[in-house]
């Protein structure tokens, strides 16, 4: 089967081109993907941030519609059935996806390179192949998704999923104090979450768009943390307290080092983004020590988490419109990926 596809074949460099795509082997099926929204991870393999070698067909926030199925597949899947894809491939079977961490899958890596292999030329593409117009696909790396919902907005169940496995993993508890670090479309996501728990949810964010649009989206509080010290604007909306939980939703040092200070008593710090280029945290033992803080990270999701964010979509529990900046064709992929890079935009889509 011929697929159109967006390949990047160098720094800031995209083609169109027809790609050749299997067909579904066992435990597989075939997608006709509809929308595949422009993380994090394709801008830095676009601009060359990180380098995952060239050419390569990218893309992991998918959302389309059930072309066929291979022989073999159990899930609860039939041909037409709109759906949302993971960007891992969990086995479901080895000592850690057993223990419901899936993003550890000591076979996920081969089962990607397997995946990856879609070209007639057996490896000659890389990727994960969201940005093509069908993708074949591990049946367990799908999850279903209400036909009612666009399929701009299903595409958001990935990263919606990631935000998932970082509340259940913080365990937030009804009238706690969360604070997001970062504006940004993974931040606010955080921020919706942690607000759907009960959770009284400060954003701290220098840009004031940023802030306008977090409090927009219902957060309770929106602190500038260049206007004086941000955790001391923390406990002053927080009864002279320190945050129950930080969510450190943008990768750099001074959120790292802010995190730190506006957690009080037994507050827990997650390491939500990733940093790039990567900087230590300073951290005296004895403030752990004494205190009883907790620093941990999130990456990724399970397939748990990935199936309660299709349903927080699916039921409109969670309405992600709002953060869609823009959506694009296929053919204008070079200018989504611009604009996805320029910085400052929420999530573009690039439909197919």
């Amino acid at each position: 089967m011929k697929s159109k596809a967006a390949v990047i074949v160098g720094p800031r460099k995209v083609e169109i081109r027809e790609i050749t795509i299997p067909e579904p082997g066992p435990g597989q099926v075939l997608i006709r993907q509809k929308a595949c929204a422009i993380c994090t991870l394709e801008q830095r393999i676009y601009t060359n941030v990180v380098s995952f070698g060239y050419p390569g067909v990218w893309g992991h926030e998918v959302s389309g519609v059930v072309e066929a199925i291979g022989p073999g597949v159990v899930a609860p899947l039939s041909v037409g059935d709109h759906v949302a894809r993971g960007g891992s491939s969990a086995c479901g079977q080895c000592y850690y996806c057993a223990m419901g961490f899936d993003v550890a899958c000591v076979r996920e890596a081969e089962r990607l390179r397997n995946q990856s292999k879609m070209d007639d030329n057996p490896g000659s593409l890389k990727g994960i192949f969201g940005m093509s117009e069908y993708a074949v696909v591990d049946s367990h790396n799908l999850v279903k998704v209400s036909p009612a919902v666009p399929f701009e907005e299903a595409c958001l169940v990935e990263p919606l999923a990631c935000v998932t496995q970082s509340a259940n993993k913080l365990d937030v508890e009804l009238g706690q104090t969360v604070v997001i670090i970062g504006a940004g479309t993974m931040g606010l996501l955080n921020a919706l979450v942690a607000k759907l728990r009960g959770a009284f949810v400060i954003v701290s964010e220098p840009d004031p768009r940023r802030r306008a649009k977090a409090l927009e989206l219902g957060v309770h509080a929106a602190i500038d943390p260049s206007q004086g010290d941000a955790a001391e604007q923390v406990k002053k909306l927080n009864d002279g307290r320190g945050a129950d939980a930080v969510i450190v939703a943008i990768g750099n040092e001074k959120a790292n080092a802010d995190a730190l200070k506006m957690l009080g008593p037994q507050g827990k710090m997650m390491l939500f983004a990733s940093a790039h280029p990567g900087v230590p945290i300073p951290l005296d033992p004895n403030v752990v020590h004494r205190s009883g803080i907790w620093i941990t990270g999130s990456t990724s999701k399970n397939f748990k988490d990935f199936f309660q964010a299709s349903l927080l979509i699916s039921r409109g529990i969670l309405n992600v419109r709002p953060l869609i900046e823009k959506v694009l064709p296929l053919d204008r992929v070079g200018e989504a990926l611009e604009l996805a890079s320029s910085g400052g935009t929420y999530r573009i889509v690039v439909t197919m």
